[in-house]
Parts: C-alpha cells; sequence; structure tokens
C-alpha cells in the first residue's frame, strides 16, 4: 500500500530495520509451535486486524483531511498525528507478521 508507507514516512511511523527483525522472528517462533489449522486460523486473525486498524486508519485521515491548517497544526492536529502514526505503526507489524505466517504455511501444506 504505497499510501500507508508514505503516511508513515511522513508521520515518522518508519520502524527500523530491527524492528521489523524482531517482528519476523518472533513471527517464525509463534509459527513453529502451530500446526496447520492453527495456522490457518491466526493468517484469518491477522488478516481480520488489519482490515479493522486499515478502517481505523481511513477515519483518522478522513478526520486530517477536514482539519483547518490552525488546527492541524495545533494540538487536535497533532494528536490525530499520533494516533495515524501508532496505527501505522501496528499495521505494519501485522504485515510483516502475516507473511511469516503465510510462508510458514506453505511450508507445511
Amino acid at each position: 500500500m504505497g499510501l500507508l508507507e508514505d503516511l508513515t514516512n511522513l508521520l515518522g511511523g518508519s520502524r527500523t530495520e530491527s524492528d521489523v527483525a524482531k517482528d519476523k522472528q518472533d513471527a517464525v517462533d509463534e509459527a513453529a509451535k502451530l500446526d496447520l489449522e492453527g495456522l490457518q486460523s491466526l493468517i484469518k486473525k491477522v488478516m481480520e486486524m488489519i482490515s479493522s486498524k486499515t478502517g481505523e486508519l481511513n477515519g483518522l485521515q478522513a478526520q486530517l483531511k477536514d482539519l483547518n491548517p490552525m488546527d492541524l497544526l495545533g494540538e487536535k492536529g497533532s494528536n490525530l498525528k499520533e494516533q495515524v502514526s501508532g496505527l501505522l505503526s501496528v499495521v505494519s507489524t501485522l504485515k510483516t507478521k502475516l507473511g511469516v505466517y503465510q510462508d510458514a504455511l506453505k511450508d507445511k501444506q
């Protein structure tokens, strides 16, 4: 999603390579403990979470878009930007883990 990545970079919500590597390792460890059915269930849950968080993100983006310039630069804008940044980080983490889980599922099939 190009828009999500652009927003992440603009709002300073970029994750470091170390963060991504840790997320991947955590997901690998978790996937190793699950059987095929458990992985399928986990993938479904993560996809639902991504969808939910993306919906929340879209709502926050709409709120930011509707702010006048003074509010955008003030506390209201700052709070919304922090929320967007946090959600972008969560979505990015979920997507990283989803990729690992999907690879593990392929390996177990």
